[in-house]
C-alpha cells in the first residue's frame, strides 16, 4: 500500500513539473508577441512619417522653398501640419502627431520634423534642400 502512495506522489510530482515548464514556455511566447506587436506598431508609425515626410518635401519642392505656401497645398496652417491618431489632418486640439518645415543652418535647406506629440525626440527628421531658380530681371 505504501508503494502505491509513493508512485501517485511521483506522478503528481512530474506532473506539477510539465504545469510549471508549460507556464514559463506560455510566459515567453506571450513576450515575444508583445515584442513583435510593440515592432510593428513602431513600424507603422514610423511609415506614415515618412510617407508625410515625403508628401511635404514634394510639395515644398513644387512651392519652390515656401514653406507656407507648401503646407497651406497639404491642409495646414503656418508652420505646422497636425495628424490624428489614423494620421489624417486634423485641427491641434485632437493632434497625436505634428510636422513641421524648419529652415536648417544652411541656405535653401528646410527640414521637416515629425514628432509625436508628447515626446521629445523626433519619429523623423527629413532634410529637403529646394533649389530657387534665378529669374532674370
Amino acid at each position: 500500500m505504501k508503494q502505491k502512495s509513493s508512485r501517485s506522489a511521483l506522478f503528481l510530482m512530474e506532473l506539477i513539473f510539465s504545469i510549471l515548464f508549460f507556464a514559463l514556455a506560455s510566459a515567453v511566447c506571450v513576450q515575444l508577441f508583445v515584442k513583435a506587436h510593440l515592432l510593428s506598431v513602431s513600424t507603422q508609425e514610423l511609415n506614415h512619417a515618412l510617407t508625410s515626410a515625403q508628401s511635404a518635401a514634394a510639395s515644398l519642392q513644387a512651392k519652390q522653398g515656401d514653406a507656407a505656401a507648401a503646407l497651406g497645398v497639404l491642409g495646414g496652417e503656418g508652420d505646422t501640419l497636425y495628424y490624428n491618431a489614423d494620421w489624417q489632418p486634423c485641427a491641434e486640439a485632437e493632434a497625436a502627431y505634428s510636422l513641421q518645415l524648419l529652415p536648417a543652418a544652411e541656405e535653401e535647406t528646410t527640414n521637416i520634423v515629425v514628432t509625436k506629440l508628447g515626446e521629445t525626440a523626433p519619429l523623423l527628421t527629413l532634410p529637403v534642400r529646394c533649389h530657387t531658380p534665378l529669374t532674370a530681371e
